[in-house]
């Protein structure tokens, strides 16, 4: 005899809406869930991951170490980034040179911050605290400029040149306090001294409170390249009004965990959602702190770690490093939807040739299948590598696109990158236009002699895209014609122009940005 489970009539509204609506919601953990990779809404121009070696406060890196991080082989970094620190003391700056020479040999892009000017320059006469007198920033932009000519002169063109390292908070090492008027101030009369790209204000939380002064002056704004800053506690949010102004925001500095080993496991882990949730802030650099460490990507023998080795978190690290280099472009993405899903985090890039990159971090206990929508008429092949409990960034099989993209399996508590060879695409459908009116750094840059344009449209419109020299005479026209809205492109071959930094300018609508860009022959 059948046992009929009867509920009274006041649930039936309940299990109504529990069989019809909570599927939706916390789906099966066996049906894929789909994430729209949209190909043609672009997003920033990646300028690379990278982190930094302090030498005095730590040893000097090995070749060993200098290839680990720079290689983009198997069992190496990939970083692109190298960041120094400019010493107060000149004596001290001969340092600096022999792991910044190789790896500028090994195509790095580096750039250096300054702790502290020199005590003599400084209202306490002291390396420690203090604040920069008004009487001296002449003398310290010429200490900046001194250092960006002593690293060229031993064979390092540095990328950039920040102001100071964390102006806004006290503390009792080396350090220098600014207020927003002193660095406004400070940019403003001699942020075109320092003899390469400027960047400011490193804050401590990116507190916009020290950047915005920059941004809002015409003069000051002119002067300065990049916005750098850090997310200790704060600060990790897009920055519209740098974009606004056409500026690179960089994070150039931060790290998790301190007391802990970057090999243990799944404590890394977080690093990649922190990765993540960089470039989803619109933010052009990844820059942690120590490159040798225990807790950072290579260990340095503490707390369990292997001296030389790549950690853990090194190989997370590297999962974004080897594949997405400098000149690849964000491009939007959407899903996986639902609550079974939340611990799924996915970014996505791509090259002038249409190569793509996404990286999907699990950090959930059990494992998850995606589906990859990338548009109609796809075709072509992903390799994914994978860094979990027992991988380090290790090649699996190789996964056909075809249709309107793919299908994967993300392991529990892992990383994924997937690969693509180069791929074709039919029309896509249901792409998301841009919300709004952007003009992409071009990449790369600097370049000899041709380099790549991006700029998006929410609507259609008559675009005009030119090119100035310095002293503001028209030296190209890119564009001229209404345009579709979208994500679009242009190719400039500045083979007839001399070296120096050009000007490149868009009108759409009622919309105009101006960006910088470096020729170097």
């Amino acid at each position: 005899m059948k046992h009929i489970l009867k509920y009274p009539k006041r649930l039936f509204p309940i299990i109504l809406f529990c069989s019809m609506v909570l599927p939706g919601i916390f789906p099966s953990k066996t049906n894929a869930q789909a994430i729209q990779v949209y190909m043609d809404s672009t997003a920033q121009a990646i300028s690379g991951f990278g982190a930094a070696n302090i030498v005095y406060w730590r040893p000097d890196m090995t070749d060993s170490e200098i290839n680990e991080a720079f290689g983009t082989g198997d069992g190496q970094l990939g970083f692109s980034i190298l960041r120094l620190r400019i010493p107060p003391n000149k004596n001290d700056w001969s340092a600096y040179v022999p792991t910044a020479k190789k790896a500028y040999d090994m195509g790095v892009t580096i750039f250096a911050s300054p702790w502290s000017p020199p005590a003599s320059m400084k209202s306490n006469n002291s390396t420690t605290a203090g604040s920069l007198k008004v009487a001296s920033y002449g003398d310290y932009a010429a200490h900046l400029k001194a250092f960006v000519d002593y690293m060229a002169n031993n064979g390092v063109t540095l990328y950039a040149v920040s102001v100071q390292n964390e102006p806004d908070i006290s503390v009792s090492y080396e350090s220098c306090d600014w207020t927003p008027d002193q660095m406004l101030q400070f940019v403003k009369d001699y942020g075109d001294s320092v003899g390469t790209r400027l960047m400011a204000p490193e804050s401590f939380q990116f507190r916009h409170v020290m950047s915005d002064p920059i941004l809002n002056d015409s003069t000051a704004t002119a002067h300065l390249d990049i916005v750098g800053g850090h997310i200790y506690g704060g600060g990790l949010a897009p920055y519209p009004l740098a974009e606004e102004k056409g500026k690179e925001v960089w994070m150039t500095e931060h790290y998790t965990e301190s007391q802990h080993s970057g090999d243990d496991w799944p404590l890394a882990l977080a690093v990649a959602t922190e990765m993540q949730n960089v470039m989803k802030a619109d933010m052009s650099a990844y820059v942690w702190w120590y490159i040798v460490r225990y807790y950072g990507p290579i260990g340095d023998g503490e707390k369990g770690t292997t001296a030389g080795e790549i950690t853990k978190r090194g190989y997370i690290m590297s999962q974004f490093a080897r594949f997405i280099r400098p000149g690849y472009v964000r491009v939007h993405t959407s899903g996986p939807q639902g609550f079974d899903y939340r611990d799924i985090s996915v970014t996505a890039y791509k090259d002038s040739s249409d190569k793509v990159v996404i990286v999907a971090d699990n950090s959930g206990s059990s494992s998850k299948d995606v589906t990859f929508t990338l548009g109609d008429g796809v075709s072509g092949t992903f390799h994914p590598y994978v860094t979990s409990a027992t991988k380090n960034a290790e090649l699996g099989n190789d996964i056909a696109a075809s249709g309107n993209g793919f299908s994967a399996t993300l392991p529990k508590e892992s990383i994924t990158t997937f690969v693509s060879d180069q791929l074709t695409t039919g029309t896509e459908k249901n792409v998301r236009p841009p919300q709004s009116y952007k003009l992409l750094q071009n990449y790369p840059n600097p370049f000899n002699p041709t380099t790549t344009i991006r700029y998006q449209l929410p609507a259609a419109a008559h675009v005009t895209l030119k090119v100035f020299d310095v002293l503001g005479r028209e030296v190209a026209t890119l564009v001229d014609r209404r345009v579709s809205a979208g994500g679009h492109q242009v190719h400039f071959d500045a083979s007839k122009l001399s070296s120096g930094v050009y000007l490149y300018q868009i009108k759409a609508a009622d919309f105009v940005q101006i960006r910088k860009m470096t020729l170097i022959k």
